[in-house]
This record gives structure tokens, C-alpha cells and sequence, in this order.
């Protein structure tokens, strides 16, 4: 099988092969210099799979790094944004080996991470918990973040963030406001133990 034309794509960084005059596949620039690959080089079907199988892997190694660069992510989230793609298992596989050989997919980092992110927003630690396990942390990684959310800290950012939010209760009489306030911080994940704690300081 020989290649017959090397044209570039109209609307992407990539090429269209060609081989014995007729389409055969596209590919990124990075693979053709990879392969050697030129007009009028001869291709086995071994040679061709091989190929693809490295575009694949090189496409998935670059959706992965503009997926990071959005904001970091769980291992399980670039899996299914992977699956998404429809790239195929193996290469999944191959491509978060890679990313984590290079330092860029960390699940215990991104758990830290994550938790300091929630603490600056005011985010109590059950939905801190929560999120990780949605995203798909494994539970030893979430209670060892967990644990290192204090309840120091916890009290800390709750008082924060009642105090902003208490001047919207003005008008209510003082039982009313412990329980619209107890609401707001359940909801924003904090425990019992700290809201019962801030409740205690409205006078």
C-alpha cells in the first residue's frame, strides 16, 4: 500500500492520508514526523495500525492536557471525559499511565486541592466529602482530606459566612433567624457541631 497524497485538513491542524488514491485516515502532524511518513512511502496493514494506534494515543494525550488546563480533575473524570471522545479503552488506559508518569494526575493532590479551593468558599466538609466521592476519589483519599479539615478551620469559615448572610434576616424575630441560618449552613455541608456552635452567638 502506498501513499499517494498528504493534504492538510481545511479546518484543523491535522493531515488526510491517501493511499493508493483514495482516503484513508487523518492524522495529527506530530504522528506523520513520528512515522517518517511521506508522499510515495509503502505501508503494511502492521505499519498502518500501528500508526493510528499512536495518533489515537497522541489525540487523547492533548484532549487530556486542554482538559487540565481548565482546572485540575480526578482520575475518574478524565476516564469518562475519555469515554466521552469514544476513545478506546486501551488507549485510555495508556493515556492516564502517561499523564500520571508526568506528574499531572494526582488524586491524592487533587483532593488537597479541592478541599482548600471549598475552604476559601465557604464550604463545610460533608459537601466537600461529597463532591470527591461524585468525582470519583477513592475513600481513603477522601477521609485522610477530610481529616485535615479542622474543626478549628470549619468554625472558621462558618462564622465567615453567617455573618454575611444573617444581615438578610434582619426583619425576622431571633428563633426565626437560628433556624433560617441552621438551614443555610447544613446546606453548605457543615456539621451539626459547628452550626450549633455559631447559632450560639446570636443575640
Amino acid at each position: 500500500m502506498k501513499i499517494t497524497a498528504i493534504t492538510q485538513q481545511k479546518r484543523s491542524s491535522r493531515i488526510n492520508i491517501f493511499i493508493d488514491e483514495k482516503f484513508a485516515f487523518g492524522l495529527s502532524k506530530k504522528t506523520l514526523v513520528d512515522f517518517n511518513l511521506f508522499n510515495g512511502k509503502f505501508l503494511n496493514e502492521k505499519e498502518i495500525s500501528q500508526i493510528l494506534e499512536k495518533d489515537q494515543l497522541t489525540r487523547a494525550i492533548e484532549k487530556s492536557f486542554r482538559l487540565l488546563g481548565i482546572r485540575p480533575r480526578s482520575q475518574k473524570e478524565l476516564e469518562k471525559k475519555l469515554k466521552e471522545k469514544e476513545f478506546a479503552p486501551e488507549i485510555i488506559e495508556k493515556t492516564i499511565a502517561r499523564i500520571k508518569e508526568l506528574g499531572y494526575l494526582d488524586d491524592k493532590k487533587f483532593a488537597k486541592a479541592w478541599l482548600e479551593a471549598r475552604k476559601f468558599s465557604h464550604k463545610g466538609k460533608y459537601v466537600v466529602q461529597r463532591e470527591l466521592k461524585e468525582k470519583g476519589v477513592a475513600e481513603e483519599t477522601i477521609k485522610k482530606t477530610i481529616s485535615s479539615y479542622s474543626v478549628k478551620d470549619e468554625l472558621k469559615s462558618a462564622e465567615e459566612i453567617a455573618e454575611k448572610k444573617i444581615t438578610s434576616y434582619k426583619d425576622l424575630n431571633k428563633f426565626a433567624k437560628k433556624q433560617k441560618l441552621a438551614q443555610f449552613l447544613a446546606r453548605r455541608g457543615f456539621s451539626w457541631e459547628t452550626i450549633i456552635k455559631i447559632l450560639g452567638k446570636i443575640n
